[in-house]
Protein backbone atom coordinates (compact mmCIF):
# COMPACT_ATOMS: atom_id res chain seq x y z
CA UNK A 1 0.00 0.00 0.00
CA UNK A 2 1.64 3.56 -1.04
CA UNK A 3 1.03 5.81 1.53
CA UNK A 4 2.82 8.57 0.10
CA UNK A 5 1.35 11.87 -0.90
CA UNK A 6 1.27 11.88 -5.19
CA UNK A 7 4.65 14.27 -6.27
CA UNK A 8 2.00 16.92 -7.44
CA UNK A 9 0.32 16.94 -4.05
CA UNK A 10 3.66 17.06 -2.21
CA UNK A 11 4.29 20.26 -4.32
CA UNK A 12 0.82 21.62 -4.08
CA UNK A 13 1.10 21.42 -0.04
CA UNK A 14 4.19 23.39 0.81
CA UNK A 15 3.71 25.82 3.17
CA UNK A 16 -0.13 25.31 2.94
CA UNK A 17 -2.26 24.79 6.02
CA UNK A 18 -5.32 22.66 4.73
CA UNK A 19 -8.71 21.95 6.50
CA UNK A 20 -11.29 19.78 5.83
CA UNK A 21 -14.02 21.51 3.42
CA UNK A 22 -17.55 21.52 2.27
CA UNK A 23 -20.43 19.25 3.43
CA UNK A 24 -18.00 16.03 4.55
CA UNK A 25 -18.50 15.36 7.84
CA UNK A 26 -20.49 16.98 10.50
CA UNK A 27 -18.76 17.57 13.99
CA UNK A 28 -18.83 15.05 16.78
CA UNK A 29 -16.66 13.75 19.69
CA UNK A 30 -13.03 13.81 19.62
CA UNK A 31 -10.97 10.66 18.30
CA UNK A 32 -9.65 7.78 21.00
CA UNK A 33 -5.78 8.24 21.44
CA UNK A 34 -5.10 4.66 19.51
CA UNK A 35 -6.73 5.82 16.35
CA UNK A 36 -4.41 9.42 17.02
CA UNK A 37 -1.26 7.48 16.96
CA UNK A 38 -2.35 4.89 14.31
CA UNK A 39 -3.01 7.83 12.20
CA UNK A 40 0.62 9.80 12.93
CA UNK A 41 2.64 6.18 12.71
CA UNK A 42 0.75 5.58 9.54
CA UNK A 43 1.62 8.65 8.04
CA UNK A 44 5.54 8.47 8.81
CA UNK A 45 7.66 7.82 6.49
CA UNK A 46 10.86 7.64 8.24
CA UNK A 47 9.08 4.50 10.07
CA UNK A 48 9.19 1.13 8.67
CA UNK A 49 6.88 -0.17 6.17
CA UNK A 50 5.69 -2.95 8.39
CA UNK A 51 5.45 -0.63 11.11
CA UNK A 52 3.16 1.69 8.92
CA UNK A 53 1.39 -1.08 7.13
CA UNK A 54 0.50 -2.65 10.55
CA UNK A 55 -1.23 1.02 11.84
CA UNK A 56 -2.59 1.35 8.24
CA UNK A 57 -4.74 -1.96 8.50
CA UNK A 58 -5.76 -0.85 12.14
CA UNK A 59 -7.31 2.04 10.81
CA UNK A 60 -8.97 0.12 7.70
CA UNK A 61 -10.70 -1.92 10.13
CA UNK A 62 -14.45 -1.58 10.21
CA UNK A 63 -14.09 -1.11 14.05
CA UNK A 64 -12.42 1.88 13.91
CA UNK A 65 -14.45 3.16 11.72
CA UNK A 66 -16.33 5.66 14.00
CA UNK A 67 -12.45 6.90 15.20
CA UNK A 68 -11.43 7.27 11.80
CA UNK A 69 -14.44 9.84 10.82
CA UNK A 70 -13.71 11.45 14.18
CA UNK A 71 -9.96 12.15 13.56
CA UNK A 72 -11.14 12.97 10.32
CA UNK A 73 -12.88 16.20 11.99
CA UNK A 74 -10.09 17.61 13.76
CA UNK A 75 -8.03 20.82 12.61
CA UNK A 76 -5.22 20.04 13.66
CA UNK A 77 -4.45 17.03 11.20
CA UNK A 78 -1.40 17.71 8.85
CA UNK A 79 -2.27 16.46 4.98
CA UNK A 80 -0.14 13.34 5.18
CA UNK A 81 -2.51 11.84 8.12
CA UNK A 82 -5.61 13.37 6.18
CA UNK A 83 -4.49 11.55 3.33
CA UNK A 84 -3.72 8.34 5.32
CA UNK A 85 -7.38 8.63 6.86
CA UNK A 86 -9.05 9.14 3.69
CA UNK A 87 -7.34 5.98 1.77
CA UNK A 88 -8.38 3.85 5.20
CA UNK A 89 -11.79 4.59 4.40
CA UNK A 90 -11.70 2.59 0.82
CA UNK A 91 -10.82 -0.96 1.89
CA UNK A 92 -13.41 -0.65 4.59
CA UNK A 93 -16.31 -2.33 4.10
CA UNK A 94 -19.23 -0.44 6.13
CA UNK A 95 -21.63 1.60 4.93
CA UNK A 96 -20.70 4.08 7.31
CA UNK A 97 -17.12 4.46 5.24
CA UNK A 98 -18.84 4.53 1.63
CA UNK A 99 -21.04 6.99 2.96
CA UNK A 100 -18.28 9.44 4.50
CA UNK A 101 -16.27 9.03 0.91
CA UNK A 102 -19.17 9.72 -1.05
CA UNK A 103 -19.74 13.20 1.35
CA UNK A 104 -16.22 13.31 1.47
CA UNK A 105 -15.97 13.93 -3.26
CA UNK A 106 -17.92 17.40 -2.72
CA UNK A 107 -15.08 18.93 -0.58
CA UNK A 108 -14.18 21.82 -1.95
CA UNK A 109 -10.56 20.91 -0.84
CA UNK A 110 -8.82 19.17 -4.04
CA UNK A 111 -6.24 17.54 -1.70
CA UNK A 112 -9.40 15.84 -0.28
CA UNK A 113 -10.93 14.84 -3.40
CA UNK A 114 -7.80 13.16 -4.97
CA UNK A 115 -7.75 11.18 -1.73
CA UNK A 116 -11.13 10.03 -2.06
CA UNK A 117 -10.54 9.20 -5.57
CA UNK A 118 -7.59 6.59 -4.52
CA UNK A 119 -10.00 4.95 -1.63
CA UNK A 120 -12.21 4.38 -4.48
CA UNK A 121 -10.29 2.57 -6.07
CA UNK A 122 -9.13 1.06 -3.24
CA UNK A 123 -12.69 -0.17 -2.55
CA UNK A 124 -13.20 -1.90 -5.86
CA UNK A 125 -17.02 -0.77 -5.91
CA UNK A 126 -18.33 -0.41 -9.22
CA UNK A 127 -21.49 1.11 -7.93
CA UNK A 128 -19.18 4.32 -7.28
CA UNK A 129 -17.77 4.29 -10.57
CA UNK A 130 -19.87 7.59 -11.61
CA UNK A 131 -17.96 9.48 -8.72
CA UNK A 132 -14.64 8.62 -9.72
CA UNK A 133 -15.26 9.34 -13.95
CA UNK A 134 -16.86 13.06 -11.96
CA UNK A 135 -13.13 13.07 -11.25
CA UNK A 136 -11.75 12.98 -14.88
CA UNK A 137 -13.71 16.34 -15.60
CA UNK A 138 -12.17 18.20 -12.05
CA UNK A 139 -10.34 21.55 -12.91
CA UNK A 140 -7.53 20.11 -10.04
CA UNK A 141 -4.63 18.03 -12.05
CA UNK A 142 -4.28 15.93 -8.83
CA UNK A 143 -7.61 14.56 -8.67
CA UNK A 144 -7.83 14.06 -12.37
CA UNK A 145 -4.71 11.95 -11.81
CA UNK A 146 -5.84 10.10 -9.28
CA UNK A 147 -9.27 9.33 -10.86
CA UNK A 148 -7.13 7.62 -13.67
CA UNK A 149 -5.31 5.54 -10.48
CA UNK A 150 -8.52 4.27 -9.40
CA UNK A 151 -10.69 3.56 -12.86
CA UNK A 152 -6.99 1.03 -13.17
CA UNK A 153 -8.46 -0.90 -10.36
CA UNK A 154 -11.87 -0.75 -11.20
CA UNK A 155 -11.79 -2.20 -14.34
CA UNK A 156 -15.39 -0.93 -15.21
CA UNK A 157 -16.49 -0.85 -18.75
CA UNK A 158 -18.64 2.35 -18.22
CA UNK A 159 -15.98 4.74 -17.79
CA UNK A 160 -14.78 3.87 -21.45
CA UNK A 161 -16.79 6.69 -23.45
CA UNK A 162 -15.72 9.02 -20.95
CA UNK A 163 -12.02 7.61 -21.04
CA UNK A 164 -11.88 8.26 -24.45
CA UNK A 165 -12.92 11.90 -24.11
CA UNK A 166 -9.98 12.52 -21.73
CA UNK A 167 -7.81 11.32 -24.25
CA UNK A 168 -9.22 13.00 -26.90
CA UNK A 169 -8.96 16.22 -24.63
CA UNK A 170 -6.33 18.75 -25.68
CA UNK A 171 -5.80 19.67 -22.14
CA UNK A 172 -4.40 16.07 -21.37
CA UNK A 173 -2.57 15.97 -24.90
CA UNK A 174 -0.67 18.79 -23.15
CA UNK A 175 -0.55 17.11 -20.01
CA UNK A 176 2.43 14.94 -21.62
CA UNK A 177 2.77 11.19 -22.87
CA UNK A 178 2.78 9.63 -19.32
CA UNK A 179 -0.63 11.40 -18.06
CA UNK A 180 -2.24 10.02 -21.51
CA UNK A 181 -1.04 7.05 -21.23
CA UNK A 182 -2.56 6.23 -17.82
CA UNK A 183 -5.55 6.70 -19.82
CA UNK A 184 -4.95 4.13 -22.12
CA UNK A 185 -3.95 1.95 -19.29
CA UNK A 186 -7.41 2.35 -17.73
CA UNK A 187 -9.18 1.56 -20.91
CA UNK A 188 -7.06 -1.61 -21.22
CA UNK A 189 -8.19 -2.68 -17.63
CA UNK A 190 -11.52 -3.21 -19.40
CA UNK A 191 -10.64 -5.99 -21.26
CA UNK A 192 -12.51 -6.65 -24.38
CA UNK A 193 -14.63 -4.07 -24.37
CA UNK A 194 -12.06 -1.52 -24.37
CA UNK A 195 -10.93 -2.90 -27.88
CA UNK A 196 -12.54 -0.53 -30.26
CA UNK A 197 -11.39 2.35 -28.25
CA UNK A 198 -7.94 0.88 -27.95
CA UNK A 199 -8.10 0.37 -32.08
CA UNK A 200 -9.37 4.56 -31.97
CA UNK A 201 -5.94 5.08 -30.30
CA UNK A 202 -4.22 3.41 -32.95
CA UNK A 203 -4.30 6.56 -34.78
CA UNK A 204 -3.07 8.69 -31.84
CA UNK A 205 -0.46 11.17 -32.70
CA UNK A 206 1.32 10.77 -29.97
CA UNK A 207 3.22 7.45 -30.60
CA UNK A 208 4.01 6.38 -26.95
CA UNK A 209 0.02 6.28 -27.06
CA UNK A 210 0.06 4.20 -30.05
CA UNK A 211 2.54 1.92 -28.86
CA UNK A 212 0.75 1.13 -25.58
CA UNK A 213 -2.87 0.80 -27.26
CA UNK A 214 -1.09 -1.67 -29.48
CA UNK A 215 0.68 -3.84 -26.92
CA UNK A 216 -2.45 -3.20 -25.13
CA UNK A 217 -4.79 -5.23 -27.78
CA UNK A 218 -1.88 -7.53 -28.27
CA UNK A 219 -2.30 -8.89 -24.79
CA UNK A 220 -5.74 -8.79 -25.07
CA UNK A 221 -6.47 -10.86 -28.11
CA UNK A 222 -3.05 -13.08 -27.47
CA UNK A 223 -1.83 -12.33 -30.53
CA UNK A 224 -0.41 -9.93 -33.07
CA UNK A 225 -1.60 -8.70 -36.40
CA UNK A 226 1.91 -6.78 -36.66
CA UNK A 227 3.64 -9.13 -38.97
CA UNK A 228 3.77 -8.35 -42.89
CA UNK A 229 1.37 -5.17 -42.15
CA UNK A 230 1.71 -1.86 -42.52
CA UNK A 231 0.45 0.55 -39.93
CA UNK A 232 -3.07 1.08 -41.58
CA UNK A 233 -3.25 -1.95 -42.50
CA UNK A 234 -2.48 -3.43 -38.92
CA UNK A 235 -5.17 -0.49 -37.73
CA UNK A 236 -7.71 -2.26 -39.83
CA UNK A 237 -7.29 -5.37 -38.75
CA UNK A 238 -7.39 -4.61 -35.42
CA UNK A 239 -10.87 -2.54 -36.17
CA UNK A 240 -12.74 -5.71 -38.02
CA UNK A 241 -11.72 -7.75 -34.91
CA UNK A 242 -12.95 -5.52 -32.33
CA UNK A 243 -16.45 -5.58 -34.23
CA UNK A 244 -16.97 -9.35 -34.00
Amino acid sequence: MNLRLPCTLSIFLLGLALTLSGPALASGPSAPPEVITDAATAANTTLDSATREAAYRRLMAPESTAAVLARLKASDLDPQQRWVLIRSLGPNPTDDARAALVALAESKDAMVRAGVMEALGDRGDKGLTGKVVRGLYDPALLVHAAALDALIQLKDPSALADLANALDDEKDFYRGTSFRQKIVRAEAACGKDAARYLVKALTDKDADVLALARSSLEAIAGFSYREGRSPEQEAEAWRRWAER
